[in-house]
């Protein structure tokens, strides 16, 4: 299986450069494109469709028609690995508006994932909270009930406790049906694994359509979240032995983590207005226009 997801992933990387040239010479670079800087060549893919002097109408639809998988592959795989700079349009789609919204949205959804995931942290503990409160009280309803004389009815110290450990004992089953534990669990890995990777691709998209990041509360306080969902998961194992100063720890954690994710939401909604208002669906056109 291994081997079957190298030689699938190698298919993958191959892809682009296999339609380059295979799609035949009118789709290719020219030489002097694929010698000038990147900007160029990334221009030079919308240049290089251009109804040429003396063509057909027909030719020209028929090799527009047959570049456009290869153009469409090398302007956002290949040309936007040439150079190392950002936000003029040699990235292409992944410069727009639709890659710039897809950091707060995601965001805005593992905000109130996060409180879904602690309300099913909370119910696993209020679990063993009462299985906690059950073990003294079964303990003393035992002794009671050894000290009883079989014959007599049963004192009101011995109904009321009874009573009590029935009420707990039928709250437990009840939040144990609810499968809180492995629920909890689910939806904690699927927070850290979603967080970290679009906490980054917060930074990297910012980067990509403005050349530049823009340290400020809203990142800092992004940096430390992500560094508190790795310290809330590494304090797991402990809390899997019984660890309750790793359990409290977690709790108060998770807890900071919510409030920086509150705190974070207007920063979040500006930063959003300005991808809106400001970032283009289609930078790439819109630097070739700018040029002109």
């Amino acid at each position: 299986a291994g081997n079957m997801v190298r030689v699938a992933l190698a298919v993958v990387a191959l892809l682009p450069c296999a339609l380059a040239f295979t799609a035949g010479p009118a789709t290719r670079l020219p030489m002097q494109l694929r010698a000038a800087p990147a900007s160029t060549r990334a221009s030079g893919l919308v240049m290089q469709q251009q109804r040429e002097s003396g063509e057909a109408n027909s030719q020209y639809k028929a090799r527009l028609a047959a570049s456009i998988p290869t153009a469409m592959l090398l302007s956002q795989i290949i040309l936007p690995m040439q150079e190392a700079a950002a936000a003029k349009g040699q990235y292409g789609l992944l410069e727009g508006k639709a890659v710039g919204l897809v950091h707060p949205l995601v965001m805005v959804s593992l905000f109130f994932f996060t409180l879904f995931t602690g309300y099913q942290g909370l119910m696993w503990r209020q679990v063993r909270e009462i299985g906690d409160d059950l073990k003294p009280l079964n303990e003393e309803l035992k002794a009671l009930e050894a000290q009883q004389d079989p014959e007599a009815p049963p004192s009101p110290k011995i109904s009321a406790l009874k009573a009590e450990v029935d009420e707990k004992t039928a709250k437990r089953k009840e939040l144990i049906s609810g499968n809180y534990k492995d629920k909890h669990f689910a939806a904690a890995s699927a927070l850290l694994a979603l967080g970290v990777t679009f906490s980054i691709e917060g930074g990297c998209d910012t980067y990509l359509r403005t050349g530049k990041l823009f340290p400020g509360p809203h990142l800092f306080a992004g940096a430390g979240i992500t560094v508190l969902w790795a310290v809330a998961a590494a304090l797991v194992p402990q809390m899997q032995k019984g660890n309750d100063t790793a359990r409290s720890a977690h709790i108060a954690i998770n807890t900071v983590i919510l409030g920086l994710f509150a705190w974070q939401l207007p920063t979040g909604f500006q930063i959003t207005m300005n991808v809106l208002n400001k970032t283009p669906w289609l930078p790439q056109l819109v630097a070739d226009a700018a040029s002109k």
